[in-house]
């Protein structure tokens, strides 16, 4: 399952190689990275503890069949209250922004939700919304809500309640967008913490387009296309925070010599350059273009549209030198042999960096560790990116999904946002 929200110029056309919604069975769903390719794991430190450090798992996920999808515990609470419930399981995606909940998500002492959030309203009529993914859509309404993630915490946060029964109608134009992922079981988390680049998920387009393709104000005979001010938009809490609120810093463990595990735990640090234990060391910072986009060169190719991604599960490239009709259920990719390749990921400051990966055979992999939860040597081709790139080239993008995460500290630096090492938006590893 891949969550990258379709934001300005973030890449659909990966749908065409990934899995469908929430998680799908441990044979159609995987990742690729750094394992035996080369991550980064030799100094690394991961932060353990600290008010603004909460504990990310990548494990099966809430219906057991999930692969490489990072999890952290999050807790929402009527505004002004102390009515509130906590949610584990709640998927971290650097490709999406703002928080999102499951309706029919159970918080961790077993207990349906039933937060009565005030909902958001344009002339008087509630606001809902078409979120769209790589892999489907959800639509749900906007409510408010405080939200606690560790020690930190945001007030009147505009969240998106994911398949809440009033909203059973879903408009012809959203239907028509993909999956319909509204329920826990095709959402495959509790909900979504989006901590990409931007703060709002949609911005100034919404703000003045009413055909956005997100934003609905619904009535007693439907729901409507609609603007929304940037600020009653869903919003990424973190960027609300009181303090550690310029960016995000994901820590995950290097795997071992198998390049697969069951289940791994690391880090979710809040702010960059804010505290002792987020620092900027020596990394390498990519600052990314006004889509939030980086550039990669692959096979001599210059992608101009390239992410780091936690919520995709696997490196997404187009190389069709590399077979992958190996599964049923999306391309992945399935050589004879282990692949030892690599790719130069470019900043807008000129800074440059080699990432070198590792593909293995993803129908042999997942027969023989077919229990397991994360892996770190498996990829997806994302075919041709025609219809999305806006030079019509046949690929413009690459998506480093979770998987180049593994061995890494890499810090998500919000756009406009001032850190030790200038302003966002930037990528650091």
């Amino acid at each position: 399952m891949r969550k990258t929200l379709i934001v300005g110029l973030v890449l659909v056309v990966l749908a065409i190689a990934g899995c469908g919604g929430g998680g799908g069975s441990s044979n159609v769903a995987a990742s690729t990275g750094t394992g035996g390719g080369g991550g980064g794991g030799g100094g690394q430190t991961i932060v353990t503890s600290g008010p603004n450090v909460v504990t990310m798992t990548v494990d099966a996920g809430p219906n057991g069949n999930s692969v490489d999808i990072p999890y952290i515990t999050v807790t929402l609470c009527e505004p002004g209250t102390t009515v509130c419930q906590t949610f584990d399981h709640i998927e971290v995606d650097s490709g999406s922004y703002g928080l999102r909940i499951l309706a029919d998500a159970t918080d961790t002492t077993g207990n349906p939700f039933s937060l009565a959030l005030p909902q958001e309203t344009v002339n008087g009529n509630p606001v809902a919304e078409c979120t769209q993914f790589v892999d489907g859509y959800s639509w749900g309404p906007i409510d408010t809500a405080d939200v606690q993630v560790s020690s930190e915490s945001a007030q009147n946060v505009p969240v998106q309640v994911i398949g809440n029964p009033n909203y059973a109608t879903v408009p012809s134009a959203c239907a028509g967008t993909g999956t319909q992922e509204d329920t826990v079981s095709t959402f495959g988390a509790n909900g979504i913490l989006g901590v990409g680049p931007f703060a709002q998920d949609c911005g100034t387009a919404c703000a003045t387009q009413a055909n956005n393709g997100d934003y609905y104000a619904c009535t007693a005979s439907g729901c409507q296309q609609t603007t929304l001010p940037v600020a009653e938009q869903v919003t990424d809490p973190v960027a609300d925070f009181q303090t550690d609120n310029n960016g995000v810093i994901v820590e995950l463990p290097p795997l071992g010599a198998s390049g697969t595990a069951a289940s791994i735990t690391g880090s979710l640090v809040f702010g960059i350059g804010t505290e002792g234990n987020n620092t900027l060391g020596a990394q390498t910072v990519l600052t990314a273009d006004n889509y939030g986009d980086i550039s990669t060169t692959y096979n001599g190719q210059s992608l101009p549209y390239s992410f780091l991604d936690t919520g995709s599960n696997a490196y997404y490239f187009t190389d069709n030198s590399i077979p992958d009709s190996c599964l049923t259920q999306g391309n992945w990719y399935c050589p004879a042999a282990t692949l030892e390749l690599s790719a130069t990921n470019l900043g807008q400051n000129g800074m440059q960096s080699v990432v070198d990966f590792t593909i293995a055979n993803a129908g042999t992999l997942f027969q023989q560790y077919s229990t397991n939860s994360v892996f770190d040597n498996i990829g997806a081709n994302a075919g041709n990116q025609s219809a999305f790139c806006p030079n019509k080239a046949s690929v413009c993008s690459f998506d480093f999904g979770l998987p180049f995460f593994f061995g890494r500290n890499v810090y998500v630096a919000f756009y406009g946002a001032l850190t030790s090492d200038g302003y966002g938006p930037y990528f650091a590893y």
